[in-house]
């Protein structure tokens, strides 16, 4: 989950607007207000917004705060909120400069529950992406099967694998390991390009799904770079994408 210290954003789903008490954005407003009360904010803002990814934006000044709350929170239980905007509250106040959730929050957005019901919204969000895993002359389900014989990976139904409408400058795989989409670049849609280097970028989005959420962003830790190192020509691999001046 990602958070931004930034100057706001458009398309939000405002809170307090005379609505029913138990709507969403009344949880979320009482949930940041009441921590804020408690550092000493004399005002605090909270509102849903529709972003593709799971994060929050803030912007503060010395006694006021507004903070962007993505929508794919906007079910959760009070005791979740909560223990967001107090841990966020805490990093601004100083009082807590690491990147950890509460457990509340961590095990809600951990769920096999909450990607299977953000999925389709985060799929349909993500306009760069075919949401099909058959290429023009490639498939990222026989990828996915060759990773499966050598024993590499499993199949898993709650994962979505997609190409890229367009290929970005030089990156040339994605992942959102809450969401469970990869997502691989259309360049590699090719005859051109050796299998090996398709399942090799494949192999290496599935190993971040494989880790599961880490809220340090530390995405390419000594873990990672043991189980990246399974795959048996991943030198090659990487040979090939460093002339192709592409990156994973």
């Amino acid at each position: 989950m990602e958070t931004e210290d930034t100057q706001g954003c458009a398309g939000a789903v405002a809170c307090g607007q005379g609505i029913a008490s138990e709507y969403p954005g009344d949880l979320l407003c009482r949930a940041f207000r009441g921590a804020g009360e408690r550092r000493g904010f004399e005002r605090t803002e909270a509102e849903f917004v529709a972003f593709k990814e799971l994060k929050v934006r803030w912007q503060r000044s010395y006694r006021w705060a507004e903070f962007k709350v993505s929508d794919y929170l906007a079910d959760a239980p009070a005791p979740v909120l909560e223990g967001m905007a107090d841990s966020l509250f805490a990093r601004i106040a100083g009082e807590d400069d690491s990147l950890s959730y509460p457990k509340a929050m961590t095990d809600w957005i951990t769920a096999p529950s909450f990607a299977e019901s953000k999925q389709p919204v985060y799929l349909r969000r993500s306009r760069n992406l075919t949401r099909s895993p058959v290429g023009d002359k490639r498939s990222l389900s026989e990828s996915l099967e060759r990773l499966e014989g050598l024993g590499l990976a499993e199949a898993d139904p709650s994962v979505h694998l997609s190409w890229t409408r367009e290929s970005s400058a030089r990156k040339v795989g994605h992942c959102s390991v809450l969401m469970k989409v990869v997502s691989i670049s259309n360049a590699l849609d090719s005859d051109m390009i050796p299998e090996y280097v398709l399942d090799f970028c494949l192999y290496h989005e599935l190993c971040h799904i494989a880790m599961g959420f880490d809220p340090s962003l530390k995405r390419h830790g000594e873990r990672f770079a043991e189980m990246e190192s399974r795959y048996p020509r991943k030198a090659d691999a990487e040979e090939w994408l460093k002339r192709l001046c592409m990156h994973l």
